[in-house]
């Protein structure tokens, strides 16, 4: 159940924001959340953050461009099917949104605007040496969040 102004958000303790993708990690944290932190006075805010380089999309023929734009929106269905199905059968209250940019940076972003007062998310478990050359989506987040953080890593 999706709630479109700020004025319905009043009656609501917390805005949590989730970050999912169609990941085994994304669901353990969409999980975790809802079996460890989620109450009904909370809104959820899903936020789907596509892996998409904007200059690979710039860069791109029209046909090129036009099938990557078809992929992203095929995605974004899927995810919104998958999750919201997800929330409503555990009555989970909130709205899922496309995130644009790095995902990181998206994450924070999002948080911001949507008045967020934790961020949960997912880890790959990147190893040391592949996070250092890499980067990390959860590094990223948790080091330049502006509220908590909580990154659920699976053993």
């Amino acid at each position: 159940m999706a709630v479109d102004s700020r004025k319905d958000m009043s009656k609501f303790r917390a805005i949590v924001l989730i970050a999912v993708d169609d990941s085994e990690p994304a669901e353990f944290a969409f999980n975790w959340y809802r079996d460890y932190i989620h109450k009904p006075e909370y809104f959820t805010v899903l936020l789907h953050c596509t892996d998409q380089n904007d200059q690979e999309i710039r860069d791109a023929s029209p046909a090129r461009t036009a099938k990557i734009v078809k992929e992203l929106a095929e995605e974004m269905k899927k995810i919104e099917e998958k999750y919201g199905h997800l929330m409503e059968i555990n009555g989970i209250t909130g709205k899922i949104r496309k995130g644009a940019g790095k995902p990181g940076e998206a994450i924070v972003k999002a948080a911001a605007e949507e008045g967020a007062t934790m961020i949960v998310t997912g880890t790959r478990g990147l190893g040391k040496l592949k996070r250092a050359f890499l980067g990390s989506v959860s590094d990223y987040v948790v080091h330049n969040s502006p509220v908590p953080v909580i990154t659920c890593r699976r053993h």
